[in-house]
């Protein structure tokens, strides 16, 4: 009969104060480990027994020390028990959701940079307006449209300036510019011109500057 060994100490999901980005962070560290990436080449083509993996790269045969003992708890190597042996493979499950959380990882530290360089760009805000751009801006993409005024003058400022000074948009180009910060056009472009921030002249809209916004 085949069962899962009873393993030392608990493998890292079952601890609750480890997220997603600590769990992705130690398993990487241990990829760069040699011993361990060693254990991890070897696993590659299939399972093997613990004596003989142990044997082979020279390891402690431990489930809880070493580097194979390391893997254990980053859930990477699992074991189970068939009689009287002990037989290791690569838990190819946990290395697939850990590639998954690594490119959601990388999607959001991209989006946070390109979300702060839009904010530091934002030439003429007070600090306090780029912390508020920072709050609604997701990399080029509005996460909500702001309840607070002052939060919603902030972004609709912001959004203003995203049309030319001088220029005059068909309604139908407003709306596709506003679209590729949020999907809700009609209610942006409602605000904009409420809040003095656009003006509109039949379908033609253009950005009211200064006195003109008074």
């Amino acid at each position: 009969m085949e069962s899962t060994a009873r393993l030392t100490p608990e493998p890292v999901s079952s601890l609750p104060q480890i997220d997603e980005r600590r769990a992705l962070i130690m398993s990487m560290q241990a990829m760069l480990d040699p011993a361990m990436l060693a254990v991890v080449a070897a696993l590659h083509s299939g399972e093997r027994g613990l004596p003989e993996l142990a044997a082979e790269l020279r390891l402690q045969p431990s489930l809880s020390q070493g580097p194979l003992g390391r893997l254990i708890f980053l859930e990477l190597v699992s074991v189970r028990r068939e009689g009287e042996r002990l037989l290791c493979r690569l838990n190819r499950a946990r290395l697939h959701e850990l590639n998954g959380a690594l490119q959601r990882l990388s999607r959001e530290l991209f989006a946070d940079a390109k979300r702060s360089a839009l904010a530091d760009g934002a030439t003429g805000f007070a600090e306090e307006e780029r912390r508020t751009l920072r709050t609604y801006l997701r990399g080029e993409q509005l996460t909500a449209i702001p309840s607070q005024q002052r939060h919603l003058r902030v972004v609709l400022r912001w959004l203003a300036e995203q049309f030319a000074p001088d220029g005059r948009y068909h309604e139908r180009e407003v709306n596709a510019l506003i679209k590729r910060y949020h999907p809700d056009c009609a209610t942006l472009r409602r605000h904009l011109i409420d809040f003095r921030f656009m003006a509109r002249e039949h379908d033609y809209y253009w950005r009211l500057e200064g006195e003109e916004r008074v």
